[in-house]
C-alpha cells in the first residue's frame, strides 16, 4: 500500500470515535500508523498532533494495553518534538515511555511488551542520530542494546525482528563511534548491520547512506543514494529542505567526489530549479511549526503573530543562504574539474 494511500485509510479510519468504541487496540494502532507514517516523511507537525491525540486517549486506559500504548505515543510525541526543537519536552516524555515500559517488561516479558520495548528504545536513540545530537544518542546506546538484547533472546523473535533492531542498533552505534573519532570500531558495528542484511531493507538503506555520508566514503554512496532517493519519493517526502539537505546534496556530493561530474551538474541543475518549491514549503510548514509550538509554550496571541512574523524573515534568509550554496556548489563543481585535470 503506497504511503499516500495509507495515510488517507488510516485518517477516515480515525473519523469520529467508532473505531476507538469497536476495539480500542485498532484505534491505537491506526493512530501509531499514521503518526509514524507523516513522521517518516517530516510532517512533524501533523504527526505530533495524530500522536498526542492518541496519547490523551490511552492515558485514560488502565489497561496494560492502554499502558504500553501511552508509552508508545509518548514516544512518538517525543520524537517529533527533537525534530521541531522543543528539547526538553522531548526528554521528558522519552524517559516517562522508557521507565513506563521498563516496568512493563519486568512485570511481564511477553513478545509484545519486549518488541515495544526495543521498538521506542531503538527510536529514541534514531530521534538523537537524525537530529544530529550525538552524545544524547551515546546516553542511549547502552539501553536500546539491552531492550535490543532481550527482544532477539526470546524464542518468539522471527528472523525479520531481529534483521531489523539488530541491523538498526549496529548502524546507529557506527553513527556515534564515527562522530567521535573512532572510525575502527565504527566500521566494524557497519559491517555487522551488513552482515545482518540490513542493509536490504528501507529503513537499512537510509541509515547506510547515512554513515556513509558522516565517514566520507563517496564511492559507496553514490551507488546507494538513489535508492535512497527513490525510497523518500515512495515515502512522500515533500521537496523541503530537509529533503534537499538529506538526499539531494548527498547525491552531488557523491557524485563530485567520486568523479561523476555529469551527474553531479544535473544534480546541482535540479537543486537550483527547487529553490522556489523549497523556500515556499518551508514558508508554509514553518509557520505550522510556530503554532505548534506557541499553542505550547506561550498563549499569548502577540507574541505568536510575531513569532510567525520571525518565521517568515527565517525564510527569505534561508532562500538567499540557498542562493549562496548553490553558487558554491557550481564553483566546486568547476574548481573539481581543474583540479582533476591537472593530476
Amino acid at each position: 500500500m503506497q504511503k499516500a494511500t495509507a495515510e488517507l485509510y488510516f485518517q477516515k479510519a480515525l473519523e469520529g470515535d467508532d473505531l476507538l468504541n469497536q476495539s480500542p487496540v485498532l484505534f491505537y494502532q491506526a493512530i501509531d500508523r499514521l503518526s509514524s507514517s507523516l513522521a517518516n516523511r517530516s510532517d512533524n507537525v501533523e504527526a505530533l498532533t495524530v500522536a498526542t491525540r492518541g496519547y490523551d486517549i490511552s492515558r485514560e486506559d488502565q489497561t496494560l494495553e492502554g499502558r504500553r500504548w501511552t508509552a508508545v505515543f509518548l514516544h512518538a510525541m517525543g520524537y517529533c518534538q527533537t525534530q521541531l526543537g522543543m528539547r526538553d519536552e522531548a526528554e521528558r516524555n522519552f524517559s516517562m515511555a522508557f521507565m513506563a515500559l521498563s516496568q512493563i517488561v519486568a512485570a511481564d516479558s511477553c513478545y509484545d511488551n519486549l518488541i515495544t520495548y526495543a521498538r521506542v528504545s531503538y527510536n529514541i536513540l534514531d530521534a538523537y542520530t537524525t537530529s544530529e545530537q550525538y552524545e544524547k544518542a551515546k546516553e542511549w546506546l547502552s539501553s536500546a542494546e539491552e531492550a535490543v538484547e532481550r527482544l532477539v533472546a526470546s524464542p518468539q523473535c522471527p528472523e525479520r525482528d531481529r534483521t531489523l533492531y539488530v541491523g538498526g542498533i549496529a548502524i546507529h552505534k557506527a553513527l556515534v563511534l564515527i562522530k567521535s573519532g573512532a572510525t575502527a570500531s565504527a566500521a566494524q558495528s557497519y559491517e555487522l548491520a551488513r552482515s545482518v542484511g540490513y542493509f536490504d531493507t528501507s529503513f537499512g538503506i537510509m541509515e547506510q547512506a547515512s554513515y556513509l555520508r558522516k565517514s566520507a566514503q563517496w564511492d559507496e554512496l553514490a551507488s546507494v543514494m538513489p535508492r535512497a532517493d527513490s525510497l523518500a519519493k515512495a515515502w512522500n517526502v515533500p521537496l523541503c529542505l530537509a529533503y534537499m539537505t538529506e538526499y539531494m546534496v548527498p547525491q552531488f556530493n557523491a557524485y563530485l567526489k567520486s568523479g561523476n561530474r555529469e551527474q553531479a551538474m544535473q544534480m546541482a541543475e535540479l537543486m537550483a530549479a527547487s529553490i522556489d518549491s523549497v523556500s515556499s514549503y518551508e514558508m508554509n510548514h514553518k509557520m505550522k511549526e510556530i503554532a505548534v509550538i506557541a499553542a505550547r509554550k506561550d498563549q499569548n496571541t502577540v507574541a505568536a503573530e510575531q513569532k510567525a512574523e520571525e518565521a517568515y524573515m527565517w525564510v527569505k534568509i534561508l532562500s538567499a543562504v540557498l542562493i549562496v550554496l548553490l553558487l558554491c556548489i557550481f564553483g566546486n563543481v568547476g574548481h573539481y574539474v581543474v583540479k582533476t585535470k591537472k593530476h
